[in-house]
C-alpha cells in the first residue's frame, strides 16, 4: 500500500500537509478496492479536484463539486492526468441543497466539514450545529449500505491550538474536536475513525518534514486520539 501511495502525484491529490494528509490513502484504499467500478462517487468541497483526480485514477467515475463553479480549475487538473472523461462537475452546497436522496454509492470529503457555514457571507453561522445538518445531508444521499470517507482538521492538541490561534486561523475554521465526531456520525449505522499527527509537516526543506512525519507515524503515535488533528473516518449507513 506504501509502495501504491508513492506511485501517485500526491501533491496534486493531498495539496497540502501532504505526508500527514496522505495517511487517507492507507485507511481507505482497502475499502474502496473492494468496490465496482460503476460506483456512483460524490467528492464534496474539492477546490482544485484533487481527491476526484485520485479516484478517477483508480478508474471510477467521479462527481466533483464545491459551492462554486470549479470545472475549469479542477477541470485543468484532470485533463493533465488524462480522467477528465471520468469527472463531472456540479456546484453543490452540502448544508443547504437537497438533491434527491439515495443516489450515491460513496461520498468522499477532505477537510471540509470545519470550514461549513449555513449562510456564507456570515461566519457566526459556522457552528457544531451546522455541521451535524451537513452530515445528515450526505447521509440522506447514500444508497443503503453506501460510506462516507471524511478525512477532517479537528481540534488537536494544545500547541498546535496555540499556533493557529497566533496564526489567525481559529477565526475562519471550526475545527471539530474528537469527541464531537461521535455526535457528527450519529446517523450512520458503522462508524471507524483514525486519527493521526500532533505536528503538522509545514517547512519547505523536505528533510525536515520527514522527521515530523516520522515522529507523528512513529513516536507521537501512542498519544491518546483526542491530541492529533486529523480524522479519517469510514461511515457505512
Amino acid at each position: 500500500m506504501a509502495e501504491t501511495a508513492r506511485k501517485l502525484p500526491l501533491h496534486d491529490i493531498i495539496e497540502w500537509d501532504v505526508p500527514n494528509w496522505s495517511q487517507l490513502i492507507e485507511y481507505w484504499l482497502p475499502l474502496l478496492d473492494t468496490l465496482p467500478r460503476d460506483s456512483k462517487i460524490l467528492a464534496i468541497g474539492e477546490r482544485n479536484g484533487g481527491l476526484s483526480l485520485w479516484l478517477a485514477l483508480m478508474g471510477f467515475n467521479v462527481v466533483c463539486t464545491d459551492v462554486t463553479d470549479i470545472s475549469e480549475r479542477a477541470g485543468w487538473l484532470h485533463k493533465k492526468y488524462r480522467v477528465a472523461n471520468r469527472v463531472s462537475y456540479r456546484v453543490f452546497d452540502v448544508v443547504n441543497e437537497h438533491w434527491e436522496a439515495e443516489q450515491y454509492d460513496i461520498i468522499i470529503a477532505k477537510s471540509v466539514i470545519g470550514g461549513l457555514k449555513a449562510n456564507r457571507s456570515d461566519p457566526s453561522t459556522r457552528t457544531l450545529q451546522v455541521q451535524r445538518q451537513a452530515v445528515l445531508n450526505i447521509h440522506r444521499l447514500l444508497k443503503p449500505g453506501g460510506y462516507f470517507l471524511s478525512a477532517e482538521n479537528l481540534h488537536g492538541n494544545m500547541l498546535l491550538r496555540i499556533a493557529r490561534r497566533l496564526k489567525g486561523r481559529n477565526t475562519s475554521w471550526r475545527h471539530p474536536s474528537y469527541t464531537e465526531l461521535e455526535s457528527l456520525f450519529a446517523p450512520f449505522t458503522i462508524v471507524q475513525t483514525k486519527t493521526f499527527g500532533i505536528l503538522p509537516t509545514f517547512f519547505s526543506g523536505k528533510v525536515q518534514n520527514k522527521c515530523i512525519y516520522f515522529l507523528n507515524k512513529y513516536v507521537l503515535a501512542v498519544l491518546p486520539a483526542g491530541t492529533k488533528y486529523i480524522s479519517f473516518t469510514v461511515a457505512r449507513k
